[in-house]
């Protein structure tokens, strides 16, 4: 019989057809796919000292248990496959932690959320700091390390890049969102899916309000182009507000009668400069 090492890491794909408990079947294959290489990569690392992510050295899987409620709930759980490798119970009880937080710092890392990375490391330092009486080898005294946890996520993204680009898959397209953890989970939204799925070093910014004109839109999937007031301008942007499937809407109104709207977005940025705006409410000027 397969046994089960950690507590389960669980991701909730919610909006959109997710809703009931439908997501489109390739799209949630690759997801569930980058899912598992990511959590078993970090747990390969945390258990045998040795970045990869090469399957063929896994003594540890990832393998995944059927759906729950809650729009579309799934768990992954760690399963020791083969052999009869013994750990300290240090790793037995951090595992859990130090693969959902080792996940969310990836994901921060690649979207440039330096602050955000830290808090999820803090998280595993706070943990290997309240089991340290079980903590007795050089690897495992590492986890109170900073510097090593921050060089740790660098080379766990750089060999997990391809995963993370798939992990988000269905977000924006038949899911709205994933969160990633229970207590405390990780949103990935549509901005930082866009992010993560880029070859071209997107970043993510902050909400910024802005002055806006619609130029088009589409209200089928809230995609649009926007000319930014003040500024010979006209960038992509991406409505996410639900008031957008209302009759009469705010945005259909402003881009009939050619009136400005002050929006709250999310931009993502290339280079320094603004590459699309993710729209989650607006008013009239």
């Amino acid at each position: 019989m397969a046994a089960i090492l950690f507590e389960p890491f669980p991701i909730a794909y919610r909006g959109l057809v997710a809703d009931q408990h439908l997501v489109d079947a390739h799209q949630f294959g690759r997801s569930i796919i980058g899912a598992s290489k990511i959590a078993n990569s970090v747990c390969h690392e945390l258990l045998f000292e040795h970045v990869t992510h090469d399957p063929r050295k896994y003594q540890v899987r990832y393998c995944v248990g059927p759906s729950r409620e809650n729009g579309l709930l799934q768990e992954l759980v760690a399963v020791l496959m083969s052999g009869m490798p013994m750990f300290s119970p240090f790793i037995l009880k951090l595992g859990s932690v130090f693969v959902l937080e080792m996940t969310k710092a990836m994901i921060n890392s690649v979207i440039k959320k330096p602050s955000e990375v830290n808090k999820a490391l803090e998280v595993i330092e706070k943990q290997s700091a309240q089991l340290s009486s079980l903590a007795h080898s050089m690897h495992e005294g590492h986890m109170g390390d900073k510097a090593w946890l921050q060089g740790l996520v660098t080379e766990l993204v750089r060999e997990n890049r391809r995963p993370l680009r798939e992990l988000p898959d269905p977000i924006g397209r038949t899911v709205r969102t994933m969160a990633i953890g229970k207590d405390d989970p990780l949103v990935v939204d549509e901005p930082v899916a866009e992010v993560l799925r880029s070859h071209e070093g997107l970043e993510l910014g902050d909400d910024v309000e802005y002055d806006v004109e619609l130029v088009g839109v589409f209200k089928n999937n809230g995609a649009c182009r926007v000319k930014l007031r003040g500024r010979d301008k006209v960038v992509l942007g991406k409505i996410s507000d639900a008031a957008l499937d209302q009759p009469n809407n705010i945005y259909t109104r402003a881009l009939n009668e050619g009136q400005t709207l002050h929006v709250t977005a999310k931009p993502t940025l290339k280079n320094g400069e603004l590459h699309k705006l993710y729209i989650s409410s607006a008013s009239m000027t």
